[in-house]
Protein backbone atom coordinates (compact mmCIF):
# COMPACT_ATOMS: atom_id res chain seq x y z
CA UNK A 1 0.00 0.00 0.00
CA UNK A 2 2.81 2.43 0.97
CA UNK A 3 4.78 1.54 -2.17
CA UNK A 4 1.71 2.10 -4.39
CA UNK A 5 1.05 5.51 -2.80
CA UNK A 6 4.68 6.58 -3.35
CA UNK A 7 4.51 5.41 -6.93
CA UNK A 8 1.32 7.40 -7.51
CA UNK A 9 2.89 10.47 -5.90
CA UNK A 10 5.95 10.27 -8.14
CA UNK A 11 3.77 9.79 -11.21
CA UNK A 12 1.59 12.79 -10.28
CA UNK A 13 4.64 15.00 -9.72
CA UNK A 14 6.08 13.94 -13.06
CA UNK A 15 2.82 14.79 -14.85
CA UNK A 16 2.68 18.19 -13.14
CA UNK A 17 6.24 19.03 -14.18
CA UNK A 18 5.60 17.95 -17.78
CA UNK A 19 2.34 19.91 -17.97
CA UNK A 20 3.86 23.12 -16.65
CA UNK A 21 6.89 22.75 -18.90
CA UNK A 22 4.63 22.25 -21.90
CA UNK A 23 2.65 25.34 -20.95
CA UNK A 24 5.79 27.49 -20.63
CA UNK A 25 7.26 26.17 -23.87
CA UNK A 26 4.03 26.75 -25.76
CA UNK A 27 3.63 30.30 -24.53
CA UNK A 28 7.20 31.30 -25.33
CA UNK A 29 7.56 29.58 -28.70
CA UNK A 30 4.22 30.16 -30.39
CA UNK A 31 4.15 33.93 -29.91
CA UNK A 32 6.54 35.42 -32.47
CA UNK A 33 9.16 37.84 -31.18
CA UNK A 34 9.14 41.31 -32.64
CA UNK A 35 12.83 42.12 -32.71
CA UNK A 36 14.33 45.33 -33.97
CA UNK A 37 11.62 47.72 -32.70
CA UNK A 38 14.05 50.43 -31.59
CA UNK A 39 14.54 54.02 -32.58
CA UNK A 40 17.01 56.89 -32.48
CA UNK A 41 15.83 60.38 -31.57
CA UNK A 42 17.68 63.24 -33.27
CA UNK A 43 17.41 66.87 -32.23
CA UNK A 44 17.29 69.70 -34.72
CA UNK A 45 20.06 72.28 -34.22
CA UNK A 46 19.25 73.60 -30.71
CA UNK A 47 19.48 77.16 -29.35
CA UNK A 48 23.04 78.30 -28.75
CA UNK A 49 22.40 78.95 -25.06
CA UNK A 50 19.88 77.65 -22.54
CA UNK A 51 18.77 79.60 -19.47
CA UNK A 52 16.55 78.33 -16.61
CA UNK A 53 12.89 79.31 -16.73
CA UNK A 54 13.00 80.28 -20.42
CA UNK A 55 10.82 78.47 -22.98
CA UNK A 56 12.49 77.06 -26.09
CA UNK A 57 11.15 75.06 -29.01
CA UNK A 58 13.05 71.84 -29.61
CA UNK A 59 12.50 70.07 -32.92
CA UNK A 60 13.22 66.35 -32.95
CA UNK A 61 12.99 63.30 -35.17
CA UNK A 62 12.03 59.81 -34.05
CA UNK A 63 13.55 57.44 -36.60
CA UNK A 64 13.02 53.70 -36.53
CA UNK A 65 16.43 52.00 -36.71
CA UNK A 66 17.85 55.51 -36.83
CA UNK A 67 17.00 55.73 -40.51
CA UNK A 68 13.35 56.38 -41.39
CA UNK A 69 9.99 57.34 -39.88
CA UNK A 70 8.02 54.62 -38.11
CA UNK A 71 7.17 51.88 -40.62
CA UNK A 72 4.40 50.13 -38.68
CA UNK A 73 0.69 50.65 -39.12
CA UNK A 74 -0.57 54.06 -38.04
CA UNK A 75 1.82 56.31 -36.15
CA UNK A 76 3.67 56.44 -32.85
CA UNK A 77 0.84 58.22 -31.10
CA UNK A 78 1.77 60.72 -28.36
CA UNK A 79 5.49 61.46 -28.11
CA UNK A 80 7.50 63.63 -25.75
CA UNK A 81 10.95 64.69 -24.64
CA UNK A 82 11.79 63.94 -21.01
CA UNK A 83 14.51 65.87 -19.17
CA UNK A 84 16.01 64.43 -15.96
CA UNK A 85 18.33 66.35 -13.67
CA UNK A 86 21.15 65.07 -11.48
CA UNK A 87 18.77 64.41 -8.58
CA UNK A 88 16.53 62.17 -10.68
CA UNK A 89 13.75 64.76 -11.04
CA UNK A 90 12.08 64.50 -14.47
CA UNK A 91 10.09 66.98 -16.51
CA UNK A 92 8.18 65.86 -19.60
CA UNK A 93 7.53 68.06 -22.63
CA UNK A 94 4.75 66.75 -24.94
CA UNK A 95 5.54 66.76 -28.63
CA UNK A 96 3.47 68.07 -31.52
CA UNK A 97 3.61 66.13 -34.78
CA UNK A 98 4.81 68.08 -37.80
CA UNK A 99 3.68 67.74 -41.41
CA UNK A 100 6.82 65.77 -42.24
CA UNK A 101 6.63 62.14 -41.12
CA UNK A 102 8.83 61.38 -38.14
CA UNK A 103 9.29 65.02 -37.11
CA UNK A 104 7.96 66.61 -33.92
CA UNK A 105 8.44 69.74 -31.83
CA UNK A 106 8.16 70.39 -28.10
CA UNK A 107 8.09 73.50 -25.92
CA UNK A 108 10.90 72.97 -23.45
CA UNK A 109 11.63 74.89 -20.25
CA UNK A 110 14.19 73.85 -17.63
CA UNK A 111 12.88 74.88 -14.18
CA UNK A 112 16.27 75.29 -12.50
CA UNK A 113 20.00 75.23 -13.05
CA UNK A 114 21.89 71.97 -13.41
CA UNK A 115 22.76 69.24 -15.85
CA UNK A 116 19.79 67.64 -17.60
CA UNK A 117 19.70 64.45 -19.68
CA UNK A 118 17.10 64.39 -22.45
CA UNK A 119 15.39 61.15 -23.52
CA UNK A 120 12.46 60.41 -25.83
CA UNK A 121 9.09 59.04 -24.71
CA UNK A 122 6.38 57.06 -26.55
CA UNK A 123 4.73 53.65 -26.30
CA UNK A 124 5.41 51.88 -29.60
CA UNK A 125 9.14 51.56 -30.25
CA UNK A 126 11.91 51.24 -27.68
CA UNK A 127 12.62 54.92 -26.84
CA UNK A 128 16.02 56.58 -26.97
CA UNK A 129 17.28 56.99 -23.36
CA UNK A 130 20.02 59.53 -24.12
CA UNK A 131 19.35 62.12 -26.82
CA UNK A 132 21.34 65.05 -25.45
CA UNK A 133 22.84 66.53 -22.28
CA UNK A 134 21.89 70.12 -21.44
CA UNK A 135 23.85 72.36 -19.10
CA UNK A 136 21.63 75.07 -17.60
CA UNK A 137 22.74 77.76 -17.96
CA UNK A 138 24.82 76.69 -20.89
CA UNK A 139 24.51 74.75 -24.11
CA UNK A 140 23.02 71.55 -25.54
CA UNK A 141 25.43 68.68 -26.24
CA UNK A 142 23.79 66.27 -28.70
CA UNK A 143 24.84 62.69 -28.11
CA UNK A 144 26.98 61.10 -30.84
CA UNK A 145 25.16 58.37 -32.73
CA UNK A 146 25.75 54.66 -32.18
CA UNK A 147 24.97 54.20 -35.86
CA UNK A 148 27.72 53.77 -38.42
CA UNK A 149 25.44 52.86 -41.31
CA UNK A 150 21.86 53.94 -41.93
CA UNK A 151 19.29 52.45 -44.28
CA UNK A 152 18.37 54.44 -47.37
CA UNK A 153 15.30 56.64 -47.22
CA UNK A 154 13.95 59.14 -49.74
CA UNK A 155 13.99 62.38 -47.77
CA UNK A 156 12.52 65.55 -49.21
CA UNK A 157 13.89 69.04 -48.59
CA UNK A 158 13.04 68.66 -44.88
CA UNK A 159 15.37 66.08 -43.40
CA UNK A 160 17.06 65.18 -40.11
CA UNK A 161 20.38 66.58 -38.96
CA UNK A 162 22.33 63.38 -38.38
CA UNK A 163 24.95 63.68 -35.62
CA UNK A 164 28.45 62.24 -36.06
CA UNK A 165 29.02 58.63 -35.01
CA UNK A 166 30.57 57.85 -31.65
CA UNK A 167 34.13 56.55 -31.60
CA UNK A 168 32.99 53.04 -30.62
CA UNK A 169 29.81 53.04 -32.73
CA UNK A 170 29.05 49.74 -34.43
CA UNK A 171 25.33 49.91 -35.26
CA UNK A 172 23.91 49.29 -38.71
CA UNK A 173 20.26 49.65 -39.60
CA UNK A 174 18.38 46.71 -41.11
CA UNK A 175 16.47 47.34 -44.30
CA UNK A 176 12.71 47.26 -43.70
CA UNK A 177 10.36 46.97 -46.63
CA UNK A 178 6.97 48.60 -46.17
CA UNK A 179 4.31 46.00 -47.07
CA UNK A 180 2.07 46.92 -49.96
CA UNK A 181 -1.70 46.69 -49.62
CA UNK A 182 -2.82 43.81 -51.82
CA UNK A 183 -5.86 44.34 -54.04
CA UNK A 184 -9.08 42.61 -53.00
CA UNK A 185 -9.12 38.96 -53.98
CA UNK A 186 -5.35 38.78 -54.28
CA UNK A 187 -3.49 36.28 -52.10
CA UNK A 188 -0.09 37.32 -50.82
CA UNK A 189 2.69 35.10 -49.59
CA UNK A 190 2.89 34.63 -45.84
CA UNK A 191 6.17 35.00 -44.03
CA UNK A 192 7.48 31.67 -42.70
CA UNK A 193 7.70 32.99 -39.13
CA UNK A 194 4.10 34.20 -39.24
CA UNK A 195 2.90 30.98 -40.81
CA UNK A 196 4.54 28.86 -38.12
CA UNK A 197 3.09 30.90 -35.26
CA UNK A 198 -0.21 29.77 -33.81
CA UNK A 199 -3.09 32.26 -33.53
CA UNK A 200 -3.13 34.14 -30.25
CA UNK A 201 -6.58 32.85 -29.27
CA UNK A 202 -5.40 29.27 -29.72
CA UNK A 203 -2.39 29.89 -27.48
CA UNK A 204 -4.64 31.39 -24.79
CA UNK A 205 -7.13 28.51 -24.94
CA UNK A 206 -4.33 25.94 -24.87
CA UNK A 207 -2.74 27.66 -21.89
CA UNK A 208 -6.04 27.75 -20.00
CA UNK A 209 -6.64 24.06 -20.66
CA UNK A 210 -3.11 23.18 -19.53
CA UNK A 211 -3.45 25.22 -16.34
CA UNK A 212 -6.80 23.62 -15.58
CA UNK A 213 -5.29 20.18 -16.10
CA UNK A 214 -2.39 21.05 -13.80
CA UNK A 215 -4.78 22.30 -11.09
CA UNK A 216 -6.80 19.09 -11.35
CA UNK A 217 -3.67 16.99 -10.93
CA UNK A 218 -2.55 19.11 -7.96
CA UNK A 219 -5.89 18.52 -6.21
CA UNK A 220 -5.57 14.82 -6.84
CA UNK A 221 -2.05 14.90 -5.46
CA UNK A 222 -3.21 16.59 -2.24
CA UNK A 223 -6.10 14.13 -1.91
CA UNK A 224 -3.73 11.16 -2.20
CA UNK A 225 -1.39 12.56 0.47
CA UNK A 226 -4.08 13.14 3.10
Amino acid sequence: MWFRRCSQNMRTRRILVVALAALATGLFTTIPAHAGNWEETLLDPPPSRIEPGVTYTFGYWILQHGSYPYQGGGDLGPTALRATDGEGISVEFPGTRSKTAGHYSAEVVFPHKGTWTIASQHEVLMPDPRVAVVTVPGSVAIEPSEMTERADHKWGPVRPSFPPSAAAADGAAPVVEVPEVAPRGHVTAVDDETADALPTWLVVVGGAVTIGFAVLLARRYRRINR
